[in-house]
């Protein structure tokens, strides 16, 4: 599993560290402290390629990266320039599984985010066990039904990095908007 993981953040375009600025990777990582505290949230321990990411590569932006251009299950991840770091996944996680504004399951982790408030998660429950999802923001104003609201991407962390890097025709940047909420 290591070596699959690895070798897939070696292909992905991560943004250059600004060495010359002071700036160097570790800012970017996550300790096992705070990986443990998002076992501990979530009840479940975290798929070992995602707990592999956030130890070596972290929150790195791969903005730059057009292949993040790609259209999964209807879905585009143009919104995405990066994975959230341990603290904010645990912060954006109780955030969205509290009373004043449930969006996400039980068991599930919210790995990236957007300015719009789309969000990319990651189930832990034993149905949901490391599938990634998309969860639209326009989901509060009616735009789904609750039957589709999350979106299933890929089966695994893996499977998601996969899709990009082996993504050779990246399309133009989307930004989800269903067509009847365009003026």
């Amino acid at each position: 599993m290591t070596h699959e993981i690895k070798w897939l953040c070696e292909q992905v375009k991560w943004a250059e560290i600004d060495e010359d600025s002071g700036e160097n990777a570790d800012v970017y990582l996550s300790s096992d402290d705070e990986l443990d505290a998002l076992e501990k949230f979530a009840g479940a321990p975290l798929p070992k390629d995602y707990r592999w990411l956030m130890k070596h590569y972290g929150m790195r932006s791969f903005v730059d990266d057009e292949r993040v251009n790609i259209r999964i299950n209807g879905i585009s991840l143009s919104f995405l320039a990066h994975f959230s770091d341990a603290r904010d996944t645990l912060y954006a996680s109780e955030l969205y599984s509290g009373s004043d504004d449930k969006r996400i399951p039980p068991q599930t982790l919210v790995i990236a985010d957007s300015l719009s408030r789309d969000l990319l998660v990651m189930g832990l429950s034993e149905q949901s066990y490391g599938k990634i999802y998309y969860i639209s923001s326009w989901k509060p104003w009616g735009a789904f039904d609750d039957e589709d609201y999350m979106v299933k991407l890929a089966d695994s962390f893996n499977q998601l990095l996969t899709m990009v890097v082996e993504n050779h025709s990246p399309e133009e940047p989307d930004f989800n908007i269903p067509d009847d909420k365009i003026l």
